[in-house]
């Protein structure tokens, strides 16, 4: 099996390349490494190694070190390529990947995987607005995508994250997104059935459980079940929903009369404003006001735990 390594040495304030350093001396079997330089050249290196190895028809495993952003970019690069499988040394901030899926937690692991490979197939959500973006973890729009953007833009995040405090940031940006953002009407489209809802604070599409760093926001879903779960939260005030993020950690907010969980295949989304949007925590620039999302079934390959 051939394997490639793509490092992000920015993730997580640094600590994916430390992590990286501190395994390469073990590490004795052949590999090949690519080290990003700019946002979205993980899928570019994951492009062009997909293509090789479908010509090459080679089994290729591709070991990401960093976090869910650098995760997304390489998965939409390698989509429905069965000779590829992703493995991950986790080394983001976050880290909603590596709640779910299996990942390296040693050098050994790693060598034992290319010597005897196992893997698993999952599914990937898609979501079409201009273009098409695959998503692993969730898609979403509206108040958290808001405190996500805000905290990627800033600086005190940066700062934070060297002393290994970055979460702290978006604490305070979420505080400060409460008095800021406003509620609004959407419109989804659920398989054929339609749902009308009022005052919503955010709609989040996903495909496994966690996201936000731990939250476990829709504690049904799974990664190959062939299914999406929407979750909604509406009608309720700004400080209720800052002790709503706090029940999100234990997945008791589906309780919640504030909160709507749908299960579908085909998503729809409509809306009248432009609102802030995410995909495994990437800000989505383009338009939104119509938002359509799908399954795609057993797309992808991951490593499996032995």
């Amino acid at each position: 099996m051939q394997l490639h390594i793509i490092l992000n040495a920015y993730a997580g304030s640094g600590r994916g390349l430390k992590r990286w350093r501190s395994w390469q001396p073990a590490l004795n079997i052949p590999y090949i490494l690519h080290t990003t330089d700019y946002r979205g050249h993980g899928f570019k290196i994951a492009q062009e190694i997909a293509q090789q190895t479908k010509k090459q028809q080679r089994p290729t495993c591709i070991v990401i070190i960093g976090g869910d952003g650098t995760i997304h970019e390489v998965i939409n690069g390698v989509l429905h390529c069965e000779w590829i499988t992703i493995g991950v040394m986790a080394g983001g901030s976050g880290n909603d990947y590596a709640r779910t899926y299996p990942t390296f937690q040693t050098v050994e692991q790693l060598i034992d995987f290319v010597q005897q490979p196992a893997r698993r197939r999952h599914d990937c959500g898609v979501v079409k607005l201009q273009k098409e973006h695959a998503f692993m973890n969730n898609c979403g729009i509206g108040f958290d995508a808001a405190v996500a953007k805000v905290a990627n833009d800033s600086t005190l995040k940066r700062q934070l994250g060297k002393i290994g405090l970055g979460k702290l940031s978006y604490i305070y940006f979420l505080i400060k997104e409460l008095f800021i953002f406003k509620p609004f009407e959407l419109e989804i489209l659920v398989d054929g059935e339609r749902h009308h809802i009022h005052n919503v604070w955010f709609a989040t599409v996903c495909n496994q459980p966690y996201f936000g760093g731990g939250m476990k926001l829709s504690p049904a879903s799974e990664t190959d079940d062939q299914m999406l779960e929407v979750i909604v939260v509406h009608n309720i005030s700004a400080i209720k929903l800052l002790f709503l993020f706090v029940t999100i950690f234990s997945g008791t907010h589906i309780r919640l009369r504030e909160v709507i969980q749908l299960t579908g295949q085909k998503i729809q989304f409509t809306h009248k404003a432009e609102l802030p949007c995410h995909a495994d925590g990437e800000i989505l620039t383009e338009p939104n006001k119509q938002m359509q999302f799908h399954i795609e079934p057993l797309s992808w390959y991951a490593t499996k735990n032995k």
